[in-house]
């Protein structure tokens, strides 16, 4: 199963008084129990922003999961067209919520091939349908 994983999943994954911790850990959990195969996927801005929230929390923390996410998951470069794509689908969305980051995790999920964003935004419930994606919370 191919999952991007948003900045509110990447965070709990290293800081352990997060309020997502215990969700995030039970997903991952019951993926390996049912021995799902998993290829995390995320983007170079997801990834900024969850160092940058981490990194509030604890420096040491931010560079740990620099290194979770630079192993552990393919690194999504957004490039001038999923910028394109994604601010045009903000600005056209009615639900003003989604932010245009929101909507870039979106279309580089597509077109990644992903099945499932990982994250605990309630803002990409609308936006994961609408792409037919699932979200794991």
């Amino acid at each position: 199963m191919k999952i991007l994983v948003d900045a509110s999943a990447w965070v709990p994954m290293e800081v352990a008084s997060d309020q997502w911790r215990p969700n995030v850990l039970r997903v991952l959990s019951e993926l390996r129990e049912r021995r799902v195969p998993i290829e995390l996927h995320t983007t170079n801005w997801t990834l900024y922003e969850a160092l940058s929230i981490t990194r509030r929390r604890d420096p040491r923390l931010a560079r740990m999961l620099h290194e979770r996410a630079s192993k552990g998951a393919r690194v999504v470069r957004i490039d001038p067209a999923i910028e394109k794509e994604a601010v045009a689908n903000f600005l056209n969305w009615m639900d003003k919520k989604a932010s245009v980051v929101d909507h870039a995790n979106t279309v580089a999920a597509v077109r990644s091939g992903c099945d499932a964003i990982l994250s605990f935004d309630r803002d990409f419930i609308p936006l994961a349908a609408a792409a037919g994606l699932r979200v794991l919370r």
